[in-house]
């Protein structure tokens, strides 16, 4: 059986008192139109991820012809080609009667150590209708994240990003993340519902310590966490191996993680 983490999506709906004699205020929106990111204005990446980042742009209105959206693309640190490609042509067209284009940016991998920040920044510079104009957010900043460290620490980055959970015969999805210091600081962190999606969500932080005769392999440790947020009676740990190029982590216990691609087991 497998357990999905359920998102709940909360309206808030205001309500505005009146008589029965009375009519709400309309308030309706003149102008002029628009275009903007829908995206948050600060993203990031990992240089391996092998899916693009994908920007939307939108009208506020749906126009009665082709609208024309000039963006730029500029760099800190990052050079196009070498460490990022953007996969969709400016202009960008949203086509007449629809509201969405899309801008794709995808990172270019590489072996070598970037410490510094790297940034790709997408503007949008100029619109084809004179009536309409660029609002809200104009621009979006990509933080290009590193994914290569020393030859002493493992590569934490094989299991950052969604991970299914498995304990027993049941499964669900936590997400993995890089814990102190990092994708480079050797443990990987996991937030999950472990212990089935009707219990409160739990970190559990894994522990990577590098064989030092073959460094794709050594051994994990589950530092001991509380079970349920908030409890302190019930803990769980646990220890194993990983293997890097087998892209899984394994103990004798009975909770398991399997990130999707790679693979994680503890």
């Amino acid at each position: 059986m497998k357990f999905a983490i359920k998102r709940l999506f909360v309206v808030v709906i205001l309500l505005t008192s009146f008589t029965c004699n009375q009519e709400p205020e309309k308030i309706l929106y003149t102008g002029p139109d628009f275009v903007f990111f829908d995206s948050k204005p600060q993203l990031s990446m990992y240089e391996n991820q092998k899916t693009p980042i994908s920007i939307p742009l939108k009208v506020s209105l749906a126009q009665t012809e082709n609208t024309q959206v000039t963006f730029e693309v500029i760099g800190d640190n990052v050079l196009s080609g070498s460490d990022y490609k953007v996969q969709t042509p400016s202009p960008v067209e949203i086509t007449r009667g629809k509201y969405l284009a899309t801008i794709s940016i995808v990172p270019v991998d590489n072996n070598i150590i970037q410490p510094e920040k790297r940034t790709i920044t997408v503007r949008i510079k100029s619109v084809s209708n004179p009536k309409m104009s660029a609002q809200v957010i104009t621009e979006v900043q990509i933080d290009l994240l590193d994914d290569d460290c020393q030859p002493t620490v493992p590569k934490i980055s094989i299991w950052v990003g969604k991970v299914n959970i498995q304990g027993g015969s049941s499964t669900t999805i936590g997400t993995g993340e890089g814990g102190a210091g990092g994708i480079c600081g050797g443990t990987l962190v996991v937030t999950g519902n472990f212990f089935t999606d009707a219990n409160p969500s739990s970190r559990m932080t894994i522990i990577l310590n590098q064989n030092s005769v073959n460094p794709t392999k050594g051994f994990a440790s589950v530092v001991r966490f509380p079970l349920f947020a908030g409890s302190e009676r019930y803990e769980y740990e646990a220890s194993g191996t990983y293997d890097e190029t087998g892209k899984n982590c394994h103990s004798d216990e009975s909770l398991g993680l399997s990130a999707q691609g790679p693979r994680v087991r503890i």
